[in-house]
């Protein structure tokens, strides 16, 4: 089958399960907690702020700080929603694996038998700064390819810019290797 999209190698854990009534409600559930997790208001500064640093001929100091101020808040949130007992629990899903390549809207798994034609719940860790884990839905195209049918348009922006970062690096690594 010809996919519409380069592919990059990746090797990322992934969870996923067959989405069936029984989970459905909770699956949804949780994909909008996490969605609107990437989406709260310490997310929207920082990109005003990346928006503002593209303006400014100060370089990317400044951006590289906030990321690392919203990081260290995240850590610090994270550990008081443990200490008071609200942390995000994810619903248990019964597959997990590896991708072996990605691509822009597919996912291409390692080793794993799917049911063609059927609709994933998928938890992907997309290892970005700062780390974490990405819901979305997916149809199986083929025994271990899948379409990405839903996801948030934060997580779809990150996963679309690892794809490319990992491109990068793969050229520039060919570049090298031609020298």
């Amino acid at each position: 089958m010809e996919l519409e999209t380069r592919l990059v190698k990746a090797r990322l854990n992934i969870e996923f399960q067959l989405l069936s009534d029984s989970i459905e409600s909770r699956v949804l559930e949780e994909y909008q907690v996490i969605t609107q997790l990437h989406n709260n208001s310490i997310d929207k500064w920082l990109h005003s702020l990346q928006a503002k640093s593209g303006d400014c001929k100060c370089g990317g100091g400044s951006l590289i700080l906030g990321e690392m101020l919203v990081h260290i808040y995240r850590k610090l949130e994270h550990i008081e929603n443990i200490i008071i007992g609200s942390e995000v629990r994810y619903v248990p899903l019964e597959n997990i694996s590896h991708t072996e390549q990605l691509g822009h809207g597919v996912i291409l798994l390692d080793s794993v038998t799917l049911q063609k034609d059927k609709q994933y719940y998928i938890r992907l860790s997309l290892p970005i700064f700062p780390a974490r884990c990405i819901p979305l839905f997916a149809i199986a195209i083929e025994e271990n390819i899948l379409k990405i049918i839903k996801i948030g348009d934060r997580d779809l922006k990150d996963y679309d810019s690892y794809i490319v970062s990992v491109e990068r690096e793969m050229l520039k690594a060919r570049k090298s290797q031609n020298f």
